[in-house]
């Protein structure tokens, strides 16, 4: 999707404010540039305060002064926070847990799948539609915030969970086989006699369940876009904001939705990214969420919330809120807007601080984000809507990630399936290898290099199709715990890794959690920890074994050359410093230049309308660092100064250049 120019802006909500001073906030919006808001999403308790009774006043009052003010606005149904008159009535609306029915008070609690629910969801979207529909400022459509499915496992959502495994397991001995229910008894005789599933202690129905759950969201977000798209202008959009795995912050993909196919029914994906900041601040997550953001719908992608003050650990330092809006576009974002406006006054989140402070007036962050953005203005067609390329591609998987997160890589172990992912992903990040992510579904033959972190569950379809890649000439980096249950988490009774042991020429049948375990890696020697796999070497190329009295006849990682192309198998889990070592020798193998450059100097490439190539480099650090150009002759954009290839460039700290390179 294009957009004539790139959008910035924020959250907006005129009915939190404290007194009246819509036109205050929209002249100072217009002053920093600011040309799009996101409205609606979170006050479904005010456009309909009681049943059936409606009160619009303040999305007018909005829309007017968008109209006024030469603004875009994107509407977001308000339906993941319900009101409380609608849990009056139908208290059987919110979730039913293992811990029992939720209680009403924070968003997103609700079930769903309840008929109560998406009878007067969808009476307010219809009625919120006829609305907005006639505004000229409105440019598309955010479909619910985040969704989830609340863990929702009443007796009538369990019951549509069992009329889906009737469908797929039409004999019922098929299903009590292949999901080993014999086990502690828990074998079903009649489909009438299915156990309540909050008690299961059967890792494949959890995580099926659980799968189940995600499709829910899928069918959910599908049927609002359906509502929607009887209304909406052929110029409009939908989308909405995914979020993403949390730590304190934006971390790994999501595991209550499955994003990729969530984000079919939308025009464009939108993301919410949030990062550390000050010290921490490293680019890593706001390259990892534009990768999830571009393979969703393989293309360009909305930010639709990121930080502006954020939480009290959030405050930027000096130039960071510039960098990180330069960081977001150079990862293929269309957008840069922030949750949100102004710091609120009261309830839940009267810390997670907006642009404005309590006082609101502007203030260092709101300076900072006005003078990114007229700075951005003067370049904005050499960089808008970058179209990146990249070489390298990495699977990601929600069954997967369910999968461990079911048979844990042990009781006391925090390594989880993201944190194995973000292992890889960020090593590739450091070297300046920009990754695409890719699902098991998608087609990655085009990609010179594929990453497989901990693929646990894996069709026999998927392993074939990887062990293809690699035999038609791909280059494949492959991480423990791959190919080794079925689709439904069941183990494969056959050798391990499943499948994919002849490409990568080795095997195992015993794995255990290591202690004083180390590996040699190009002379330099790392510990193993968290995770180990005691490989026989079949006919591969040992890249390291075990430094181990007793373990030390092992591999720990190999690599082999098959059909045309190599894999490369990491049996164990070691410092980020040795994975780097194994892909940079993967890359070699796949023919794939490393910038000479690594972090915190980073780099960021991608071409533009133009057909030139552009190319970022960022400070991510305190220091002044000098790094040596390696791009072709070019223009500085930011300051319109000439650049030739192997000059010496200094950034300061927290600064970035944008080169555009010359015609060949």
């Amino acid at each position: 999707m294009e957009f004539k120019s790139t959008l910035f802006g924020s959250a907006y909500y005129d009915e939190y404010m404290p007194y009246d001073r819509i036109d205050t906030d929209f002249q100072m919006m217009k002053d920093a540039g600011f040309n799009v808001i996101r409205i609606a999403e979170s006050t479904w308790s005010t456009w309909e305060p009681s049943d059936n009774q409606y009160d619009f006043t303040h999305l007018h009052r909005m829309l007017d002064k968008a109209t006024e003010y030469g603004i875009s606005v994107i509407i977001g149904t308000p339906t993941y926070a319900i009101p409380p008159w609608l849990y009056k009535k139908y208290p059987d609306i919110m979730a039913v847990t293992a811990e029992g029915p939720l209680l009403y008070g924070h968003r997103q609690l609700h079930d769903i799948t309840n008929p109560h629910f998406l009878f007067h969801a969808e009476r307010i979207i219809r009625k919120l539609m006829d609305e907005v529909k006639d505004y000229d400022c409105v440019i598309g459509y955010q479909l619910d915030n985040e969704t989830r499915a609340a863990d929702a496992a009443s007796s009538e959502t369990q019951k549509l969970f069992v009329a889906e495994l009737r469908k797929t397991y039409p004999d019922i001995n098929e299903f009590n086989r292949e999901f080993g229910l014999d086990y502690w008894s828990n074998k079903i005789d009649s489909w009438e006699d299915f156990p309540d599933i909050r008690g299961t202690i059967n890792g494949s129905l959890s995580a099926a369940y659980k799968r189940f759950l995600r499709n829910r969201i899928t069918e959910y977000l599908t049927w609002q876009a359906s509502i929607i798209r009887e209304y909406k202008r052929n110029d409009q959009f939908i989308t909405h904001n995914f979020d993403y795995s949390w730590i304190g912050h934006s971390f790994g993909i999501q595991p209550l939705v499955n994003q990729f196919d969530a984000a079919k029914c939308m025009d464009i994906a939108g993301v919410d990214i949030y990062h550390p900041c000050k010290d921490e601040l490293t680019g890593a997550t706001i390259a990892f969420g534009g990768a999830v953001g571009r393979a969703l719908k393989k293309d360009n992608y909305l930010v639709l919330e990121t930080e502006a003050q954020g939480r009290t650990d959030w405050l930027a330092y000096k130039g960071q809120l510039r960098l990180n809006a330069y960081s977001h576009l150079a990862s293929g974002a269309l957008s840069v807007m922030y949750w949100h406006w102004h710091s609120i006054h009261n309830s839940f989140e009267t810390y997670w601080k907006g642009i404005l402070s309590h006082d609101l007036k502007a203030n260092a962050t709101y300076n900072e984000l006005s003078a990114f953005r007229h700075e951005m203005l003067s370049i904005e067609d050499r960089i808008r809507g970058l179209k990146k390329e990249s070489q390298v591609a990495i699977i990601v998987d929600n069954q997967s990630l369910v999968g461990i997160d079911e048979f844990p890589i042990s009781d006391s172990s925090e390594l989880d399936y993201n944190h194995i992912l973000r292992w890889f992903y960020d090593a590739c990040y450091e070297m300046n290898i920009e990754c695409d992510l890719v699902s098991v579904e998608d087609t990655f033959d085009n990609y010179q290099m594929l990453i497989v972190p901990a693929l646990y569950s894996a069709s026999i379809g998927t392993l074939n199709k990887i062990k293809d890649y690699i035999s038609n000439g791909g280059h494949a980096l492959i991480g423990f715990k791959s190919g080794f249950s079925d689709e439904e988490i069941k183990v494969y009774a056959d050798t391990e890794p499943y499948i994919i042991s002849d490409a990568i020429g080795a095997h195992y049948d015993q794995y255990t959690n290591p202690k004083d375990v180390h590996i040699t890696i190009d002379n330099k020697q790392y510990e193993v920890t968290e995770w180990m796999e005691l490989l026989y070497n079949d006919d591969a190329k040992v890249i390291a074994s075990y430094d181990h009295k007793y373990y030390k006849d092992y591999a720990a990682i190999t690599c082999k050359d098959y059909g045309k192309g190599s894999a490369t198998y990491i049996g164990c889990y070691f410092s980020k410093e040795g994975l780097k070592s194994v892909i940079s020798s993967v890359t070699k193998k796949a023919g794939i230049d490393i910038p000479k450059i690594d972090y915190p100097i980073v780099k960021k490439t991608g071409i533009n309308q133009y057909g030139r190539r552009i190319n970022y480099y960022f400070n991510y650090s305190s220091d002044e660092l000098s790094f040596v150009y390696d791009g072709r002759d070019g223009i500085s954009l930011l300051d319109n100064s000439d650049i030739r290839s192997k000059d010496t460039v200094k950034l300061n700290d927290w600064d970035l250049i944008i080169i555009e390179e010359n015609e060949e």
